[in-house]
């Protein structure tokens, strides 16, 4: 069983850098998460130069570790939080136009226990429905709506359960990692990988240029700029205590383990639907089979660092909780492929992570005029809120944003 977070600091390939001791650009970014590449993107389409700086590769940290959704957020219907499910539905659309070779629609299955939930369920996800009932590409094939009982009843996960039917309701599955290295190829961003940060210039009350080392060959590079954007996910607030002396806690950490079953040879080889099972305080179960494999994730733990390894309480639970919902698997009997553990940043707030929700704030910092910092966000909503910060940085609207569609960074056609 391989563990792919056991580090999310690689080595460096063999291949060098290519570019000049000092890059001059109007706006420097560090992180090449999907915040970062796809404000590489933004600026593009407004022919303003930058450069993607980060230690790793692109899309190699967080980036790489969501549930691989692009979706409303069918649990906001649970916390009440309907502006922001609205905005992840509209930009649900447009990523199926953007990328349709990354995305695909499916019908996921949220199963219910009695009349009185399958009519809440009927009502909630009808109200989702409606409002994401932008579909770009939508196979006629799927259906939305109550399950028929002989279909749902015909899945193995069914048996021994306590459910007695379902609802189906529509997201989209993506590579996100994929997704992220599209983003980037789809701007012209001088591209920094594994560059280790050593030192920034200051000048006339904002940043002048940042000091890289780069993890290939140890050669030395500058990248100076008018503007800088941190786009650093979950260690934005270690990166401030590190390097600015700063003890401002911006950030809430929520780990989400995601484990990949084998099912060859089993009964859930043959399952098709998605299920979505609501859990308490608001948190989802998913149980997806997707490349052959079977993806199960959720959100459990508040956690300090930016990246944290899986503990074994935390597959212990979620093997407890799949026992209870699903019983009639065998799952600790299911070779796991490998496994995944995610760090989602929540702008910091009180009570507990599961109150808190995926909405993301841009800062301007308070000291260095120059400097942004993107805190929070999700996949979903990355592409939205880079347009709305290269907007500020800009002065330029850009309505292509939603519209241009991606270059394939592997040239390769469809993903699924």
């Amino acid at each position: 069983m391989s563990d792919t977070s056991s580090n999310p600091w690689p080595a460096p390939p063999d291949t060098p850098c290519a570019l000049p001791a000092r890059v001059e650009v109007e706006v420097a970014i560090l992180g090449a998460g999907i915040h970062g590449a796809a404000l590489a993107r933004e600026l593009t389409l407004r022919g303003v130069s930058c450069a993607v700086v980060d230690r790793g590769a692109v899309g190699g940290g967080t980036s790489q570790w969501s549930s691989q959704l692009l979706h409303g957020g069918i649990r906001y219907l649970q916390t009440g939080d309907i502006a922001q499910m609205k905005e992840g539905l509209h930009e649900r659309a447009a990523w199926a136009r953007l990328a349709p070779s990354r995305c695909r629609w499916e019908a996921f299955w949220m199963p219910h226990r009695g009349i009185w939930e399958g009519f809440t369920h009927r009502v909630g996800i009808g109200f989702y429905d409606r409002w994401g009932s932008e579909r770009p590409g939508w196979p006629e094939t799927l259906a939305l709506g109550a399950v028929p009982k002989a279909a749902f009843f015909a899945d193995p996960r069914a048996k021994g359960t306590k459910f007695r039917g379902a609802v189906a309701y529509t997201d989209l599955l993506t590579h996100d990692r994929d997704l992220v290295r599209d983003m980037l190829a789809s701007s012209t961003a001088a591209l920094l990988d594994f560059h280790e940060l050593e030192g920034f210039e200051e000048g006339g009350g904002g940043l002048s240029a940042m000091k890289l080392r780069d993890r290939r060959d140890g050669t030395a590079r500058t990248v100076a700029a008018k503007r800088f954007v941190f786009a650093l996910g979950p260690w934005m607030d270690a990166f401030m205590a590190q390097w600015f002396g700063e003890a401002t806690k911006r950030l809430r950490l929520s780990s989400g383990i995601h484990l990949w079953f084998d099912p060859k040879g089993t009964a859930l080889e043959h399952c098709e639907r998605p299920w979505a099972m609501m859990r308490s305080k608001g948190r989802i179960l998913f149980v997806i089979p997707r490349d052959g494999l079977i993806q199960v994730g959720t959100t459990e733990r508040e956690v300090e660092e930016g990246w944290v390894p899986i503990v074994e309480e935390e597959r212990a639970d979620l093997f407890g909780v799949l026992g209870r919902i699903i019983p009639g698997i065998p799952w600790k009997q299911l070779p796991v492929a490998f496994e995944e553990l995610g760090v989602r940043p929540l702008v910091a707030a009180k009570g507990g992570t599961d109150k808190l929700s995926r909405e993301a704030v841009l800062e301007t910092h308070p000291r260095l005029s120059n400097l942004s910092l993107v805190l929070g966000g999700k996949l979903t909503t990355a592409r939205a809120l880079m347009d709305r910060l290269a907007t500020e940085l800009t002065g330029q609207a850009c309505p292509a944003s939603r519209t241009e569609p991606l270059r394939l960074w592997d040239g390769q056609g469809k993903a699924f």
